[in-house]
């Protein structure tokens, strides 16, 4: 296996918010696929990053795409989420500070939904 530790690496994924204000993020978890730790299962810990952006990262709803430049850091970190079934504590594997965060159109391997899935409006593409 490759060693990508204190590696500048590029990765992405999709945004959940851990800290914000309004349109603006401070911290975000990236995680694999759309509903992930909220209305889907939990991805494991190693599926999971903690990205701060090197500047608030301005985004208008939860799960946009985004692609994530920086030097990833392992070590096990938790994140409070509000979520709508309440609060959930969420555990990251990597972190990934000082981030580079641009938005993109689409995930590379993003995981789909099964088509009789009840979250698979979430892979419709936006207009």
């Amino acid at each position: 296996s490759i060693n990508l530790q204190d590696k500048t690496i590029r990765l992405a994924g999709y945004a959940l918010p851990v800290d914000r204000e309004g349109d603006l993020v401070y911290q975000f978890l990236l995680v694999p696929w759309t509903g992930a730790c909220s209305h889907m299962p939990t991805p494991p810990p190693n599926q999971i990053v903690l990205v701060t952006p090197a500047h608030p990262y301005r985004m208008s709803e939860a799960y946009e795409p985004v692609s994530v430049t920086g030097v990833l850091k392992p070590g096990m970190e938790k994140s409070q989420l509000f979520i709508l079934d309440g609060v959930s504590i969420i555990q990251s594997g990597y972190t990934v500070p000082k981030a580079d965060v641009a938005s993109v159109d689409n995930v590379p391997d993003a995981v789909t939904l099964p088509i009789n899935s009840p979250w698979s409006f979430l892979n419709k593409k936006k207009n």
